[in-house]
């Protein structure tokens, strides 16, 4: 496995100017980190992450491009947000495909696109099923794009909507085709109060990117900075290893399952972003070391 970051992690710090995309890779590599993972909204300028395009920033792209072989340290997979049940569908199917063709040029070989807004909720079972074909046949025109183009598309367990292992895998199921996998992240299951151990375990076969975080979990609400799960849990981000999650544990499952590709620590808690990327990625390598024997 190479553990590495999601740019999403150091967010607080791009949007204040403290680091620019070049400083990301230099972070990463001068801290034991393998891969830096792109999440498009994260090197967005501030105020304009909901419109923010990289495919249409050439300037962004040729500084990722150029940190990343200055550093040594790849491009692993880049994210974006996507909508495949509104009014623009056409539209956003044609960008999720562009993003695609980016990570060709980049030689990235995994994209992670959402398919619904992150903060939609599913009320009742028919609203889900009627979004569910619609999704579906998206779904497959990208990843039958990304076939042409050697990259793996993934949805990620994000949200509210398409979460849950077995949603996630129902539509990895009918969608079928082998460049559409899933971004197993092992903590967002909470969203939607599933067991993120079990959610790990139940779906860490169809895995082509795998995100690692904590999070402190609280039955009632401890006042404001907190994310209300589906069903009335509260949570909110910690370093990896001090929050609740049993992070050995998922670890282990990860590495039980012969998973041997990009791991990326995505730290959101509200300790300082540099404290919680390097201890949360010491953590990390440290628990894998103890696992390996």
């Amino acid at each position: 496995m190479k553990f590495g970051l999601s740019s999403y992690s150091f967010r607080p710090l791009m949007l204040d100017g403290s680091m620019r995309i070049e400083d990301l890779f230099t972070w990463i590599r001068d801290n034991g980190g393998e891969h830096l993972e792109l999440a498009s909204l994260s090197i967005a300028p501030p105020g304009e992450d909901l419109n923010y395009e990289l495919i249409k920033d050439e300037d962004s792209v040729e500084r990722l491009r150029k940190a990343s072989n200055e550093t040594g340290i790849p491009l692993s997979g880049i994210c974006i947000g996507a909508n495949f049940i509104g009014d623009d569908r056409r539209a956003q199917i044609d960008r999720a495909k562009r993003y695609v063709e980016l990570c060709d040029r980049l030689d990235v070989r995994f994209l992670r696109h959402d398919v619904v807004p992150w903060s939609l909720r599913a009320t009742n079972a028919a609203e889900f099923e009627t979004a569910f074909p619609v999704i579906v046949d998206a779904c497959r025109e990208v990843a039958d794009h990304a076939e042409r183009l050697g990259v793996t598309a993934s949805i990620e367990d994000h949200g509210f909507f398409m979460n849950s292992s077995e949603r996630v895998k129902r539509l990895l199921q009918a969608v079928d085709s082998p460049n559409f996998k899933m971004t197993l992240d092992v903590g967002n299951f909470l969203c939607v109060d599933e067991n993120p151990l079990t959610g790990t375990r139940a779906s860490i076969a169809h895995a082509s990117f795998v995100h690692i975080k904590d999070f402190y979990v609280r039955a009632e609400s401890p006042g404001p900075g907190w994310l209300e799960t589906l069903n009335g849990q509260f949570i909110r981000g910690s370093v990896f290893g001090f929050g609740d999650l049993p992070v050995k544990s998922l670890l282990k499952s990860v590495l039980d399952s012969g998973y041997d590709g990009f791991v990326s620590l995505e730290y959101e808690g509200n300790e300082p972003t540099l404290f919680g990327c390097q201890t949360g990625l010491a953590n990390a390598r440290r628990l894998l070391a103890e696992l390996r024997g």
